[in-house]
């Protein structure tokens, strides 16, 4: 056959070599290869180690060094660890210990303290009656006889107990408890201030 454009002459075999490589993408995939037959060995257990080989891997003396050494180190630490914790609850229990001891003798100042207030209250109830009228010496007298039985229940009652009552004192009645804490706290300041001059 012409080709009419070129004046070039095909052959038909030739032109339906070229229409079939013009139909065909460029890229040719490759036909799947045959899988290359299993090895004969490769199904089976690998074949038991050389007995030199076994020891020789046994025979690791700094590896056994190292493994003695953490066993050591773990056991050591573990040591310490409890004589620590021993030691820290010994110390607490040290502290509290002496931290209620100094509250106790703390209490027993305390009441000492307000039985001197309640007595010089009581005493200086005559003077109030004498200069402001027997009304006045009476609210001394009342105030003496409330502070007399507030140190005797200091003296009475433990720490525990105290801290009891006041929590309930406290919640029963806040205002109550805020002007008698500004009271004592007054009185105590001025009893500390009186003694240091002195």
């Amino acid at each position: 056959m012409i080709d009419g454009t070129a004046g070039v002459a095909f052959d038909t075999d030739e032109e339906d070599d070229v229409m079939a490589k013009a139909a065909t993408p460029a890229t040719k995939k490759a036909a799947p290869r045959a899988k290359a037959p299993a090895k004969a060995g490769a199904t089976k257990a690998a074949p038991a180690r050389n007995p030199a080989t076994v020891k020789a891997a046994k025979d690791h003396p700094i590896r056994d060094q190292l493994a003695a050494t953490r066993d050591t180190i773990k056991t050591e630490a573990g040591k310490k660890a409890a004589s620590l914790k021993d030691e820290a609850t010994t110390l607490a229990n040290q502290a509290s210990t002496k931290a209620r001891d100094a509250a106790a003798k703390g209490k027993d100042k305390a009441a000492e303290a307000v039985g001197s207030l309640a007595k010089m209250l009581e005493d200086s109830a005559g003077t109030v009656d004498s200069k402001f009228g027997k009304q006045y010496g009476d609210y001394a007298r009342s105030a003496a006889s409330t502070v007399a039985g507030l140190a005797s229940t200091l003296d009475q009652k433990d720490l525990d107990e105290l801290a009891a009552s006041t929590r309930d004192f406290v919640k029963k009645s806040p205002a109550v408890a805020v002007g008698a804490a500004a009271v004592i706290g007054f009185v105590l300041a001025r009893m500390l201030k009186g003694s240091n001059n002195g």
